[in-house]
């Protein structure tokens, strides 16, 4: 008996003991679990917390567009705008009727027989992948074309919207542009006036951080913390985008005829410096800019691309020297078809020569030796002065990527065979819009004309910046502008630019017939300018027309006819009555 009950309290002892390390266990878990979830977890689940509660996102800003004019319908013209397209895609375990589905989508998605087959062959594998809940089938889908798909009710394709940059006027005006691409995850805008303007047209992300209930709707009574987006400011410029269209059209027509690798033209309004058009061929299409075939097609020729001028250059070595007095109008010149300078011999083109000709006649007859004697006369520091005072060698600060200042270091040279090679266009180099600026000067009766392309940028309908056109420096007197404007008008008339003349109107301008430098002295290869402007009372534009390697020899017959057309359109769409019968 004893035994019994000494055995019942040990047996009871033993349980207690038991029970006893179970809870000890189980409390020890319980801390434990506690200490994770209290210390080693405190973060997660506060972002968890904070999260059901609380609402942060960012609101996405609006990228500011870019317009051009039209001028005859007194409104704005989009040239880059930001458009709501379509995306494709398609759910492939709701579709039941797989290969009727992917005909129906590639007979509107393609209207060429052969991509057709393939973008079908495309849809019926995706549409097979049934595990697969979203299969992307296009981007950018024109909204004619998501309405035409959706009349088809077609089971399990579906569309999301997108917005994207879109550009109406395609290659036309693409180096003018730019567009919108990527640098890493990140869309910047690239070349043209997507690069220049990428701050004021990119605007800034908002965000929003409040309190929500558990259905996620925003709980007003509480405070939230709020930064608006602020949407990409509006640029407005001053191209015309009839005339933008038409310079595109010559100047790709006049690329094509003369077999050139490339060519450009501007058209510019003297008074204001305002560009009306800037176009160049090859160009490429921005909605697709993927696609280029070379990068150096984004680069716009008009301000990245220095090149020696040639006679061009000349009307800039007649205004240094009758500015300066070192000649006058009518004193004279006798061409023997050559000037020796030390070991050097400069010649006219085609080996001519002209005898006794006076100032008009060295530009009517484009003598090089003729501008070797006035540069000489002028002297080099003069010269080199007048030449940096019509802004060459240095950025006009036109509003695109990439301009260069081209080179004019040969003018610092003490050997006088750079001051005499320089005088016709030889041994330095100049932009296109340099030449157009310099030109638009001589024609604004001397005063400095800065080139722009801005007429205004607005922000939330309001202007922010407006281009204000001020009096440039006088950097040849009206006197000598009027003689060299004259003289211009001569050389169409009588001299080398004859095919320029319109009936009923004074056109003045200069050919430049230019051999391209290269390693080791100059090749036969050429490039070809002429810059003009007109008319000669009350002019309304300056052209310049630059042509890269045609396969012709002289530019009258490569630079001239394109230039021919760009005027002869203004005058109608500007209405512009002759100036004489």
């Amino acid at each position: 008996m004893v035994k019994t009950q000494r055995s019942k309290r040990l047996f009871s002892g033993e349980r207690t003991g038991l029970i006893m390390a179970v809870f000890f266990v189980l409390g020890a878990v319980s801390i434990g679990r506690l200490f994770y979830l209290q210390v080693v977890r405190h973060g997660g689940y506060m972002e968890e917390s904070v999260g059901q509660h609380q609402l942060d996102r960012e609101i996405l800003q609006s990228r500011g567009e870019i317009f051009m004019q039209d001028y005859k319908n007194n409104q704005l013209a989009p040239l880059v705008i930001n458009r709501e397209m379509g995306v494709l895609f398609i759910v492939p375990k709701e579709i039941v009727e797989k290969e009727k589905t992917a005909e129906a989508l590639a007979e509107i998605l393609e209207s060429d027989q052969t991509l057709r087959i393939a973008v079908q062959a495309e849809i019926l594998e995706k549409a097979q992948k049934q595990g697969d809940p979203y299969e992307p089938i296009r981007h950018k889908v024109e909204p004619e074309i998501v309405a035409k798909i959706k009349d088809l009710k077609l089971a399990g394709v579906y569309f999301s919207e997108e917005l994207i940059r879109y550009y109406p006027e395609k290659e036309s005006a693409g180096q003018l542009t730019g567009f919108l691409g990527f640098d890493g995850e990140k869309q910047v805008g690239q070349y043209g006036l997507e690069g220049y303007f990428e701050k004021e047209l990119a605007g800034e992300k908002g965000s929003i951080l409040a309190d929500k209930d558990l259905a996620g709707r925003l709980i007003p009574a509480t405070e939230k913390q709020l930064k608006e987006a602020e949407d990409g400011e509006d640029i407005i410029l001053t191209l015309d985008r009839v005339v933008q269209g038409k310079a595109y059209e010559f100047i790709k027509e006049a690329v094509e005829n003369s077999a050139a690798i490339n060519g450009m033209m501007i058209v510019l309004e003297p008074t204001s410096g305002k560009v009306q058009a800037l176009a160049s061929y090859p160009s490429f299409d921005p909605n697709n800019y993927g696609q280029v075939e070379d990068i150096k097609y984004y680069r716009n020729l008009a301000v990245s691309e220095p090149y020696e001028p040639g006679s061009i250059f000349k009307i800039i070595t007649m205004s240094a020297g009758l500015d300066s007095g070192a000649v006058r109008p009518g004193d004279t010149f006798v061409d023997t078809g050559e000037t020796r300078i030390g070991p050097e011999v400069i010649r006219n083109a085609s080996n001519k020569k002209y005898g006794k000709v006076n100032m008009a006649g060295i530009l009517e007859n484009s003598i090089n030796n003729g501008t070797v004697f006035i540069a000489r006369k002028t002297g080099r520091e003069t010269f080199k002065k007048y030449v940096e005072n019509f802004g060459l060698g240095q950025l006009t600060g036109i509003e695109l990527t990439g301009e260069a200042k081209g080179d004019i270091s040969s003018l610092d040279e003490q050997r006088e065979i750079y001051l005499a090679t320089a005088s016709f266009g030889q041994g330095l180099t100049v932009t296109p819009i340099q030449m157009a600026a310099a030109v638009a000067t001589i024609v604004n009766n001397g005063r400095l004309v800065k080139p722009t392309i801005i007429d205004y940028i607005k922000k939330n309908n309001e202007k922010v910046v407006e281009n204000e056109t001020t009096a440039g420096e006088q950097i040849i007197s009206p006197e000598t502008a009027q003689v060299v404007k004259a003289m211009m008008v001569s050389v169409v008339k009588n001299g080398q630019a004859k095919r320029a003349q319109i009936p009923g109107y004074n056109i003045g301008g200069k050919t430049g017939t230019a051999q391209i430098a290269g390693k080791s002295g100059y090749s036969e290869e050429m490039n070809h300018s002429f810059v003009a402007f007109g008319p000669l009372q009350n002019t309304r534009f300056v052209i310049v027309v630059k042509l890269s390697k045609p396969q012709r020899q002289w530019a009258e017959s490569t630079a001239i006819p394109p230039f021919v057309k760009m005027a002869n359109f203004l005058l109608q769409y500007y209405q512009i009555p002759p100036e004489n019968q």
